[in-house]
């Protein structure tokens, strides 16, 4: 028998070939001279308003372009940084603007044990209770993804996600991001 998905949530995933000990000596000159905000993280830094044109370069080169959004596009990205030790981590949630087309995460520093990126489900809890949950979709709530140093993401704003508590004693860096074409309504 045939069968059609409908309506699936894609992410995609790239490796980066950047160099991970500039930005990680980037971002550490950063968090000395900016305050930690308190947004998704428990513990750990996230410093706002981070920028660096190596790696805007590599995610725009790599941002899926659809047939309803121009070649030429003129794009702006947000980012922040994440540094999170042992047992830090980051709370669920998500990027949800109007204005965004996709958010993302590059992966600096990925220790063993540094805590997994997961996502959640985007239909919600309500469909746990219908038997072609049970049968048809593993029967997960959520995905994990296992970061490693190098690794671009890119997914929509609106998905929620978060990331495990470090088991590590070493730093996970990580660099999010949201962004948006300049020549999109």
């Amino acid at each position: 028998m045939e069968y059609m998905d409908f309506y699936p949530t894609r992410v995609w995933m790239d490796q980066c070939d950047l160099d991970n000990s500039r930005l990680e000596n980037k971002i550490k000159q950063f968090a000395e001279n900016h305050q930690s905000d308190e947004r998704s993280n428990i513990g750990g830094y996230q410093g706002d308003d981070f920028g660096d044109e190596e790696l805007n370069n590599n995610i725009i080169k790599r941002i899926p372009i659809g047939e309803h959004i121009p070649s030429n596009s003129r794009w702006s990205i947000y980012s922040w940084v994440n540094i999170n030790n042992r047992g830090d981590y980051n709370k669920r949630h998500h990027h949800i603007s109007t204005k965004f087309l996709l958010s993302g995460v590059y992966y600096v520093k990925v220790p063993e044990n540094s805590g997994r990126f997961r996502i959640y489900d985007p239909r919600g809890a309500w469909v746990k209770g219908f038997q072609d949950w049970k049968y048809y979709n593993n029967n997960s709530e959520y995905y994990y993804i296992e970061p490693k140093e190098g690794l671009l993401m890119l997914f929509p704003c609106w998905m929620e996600h978060d990331v495990e508590p470090s088991d590590s004693d070493e730093e996970r860096i990580s660099i999010s991001f949201n962004l948006w074409s300049m020549d999109l309504d």
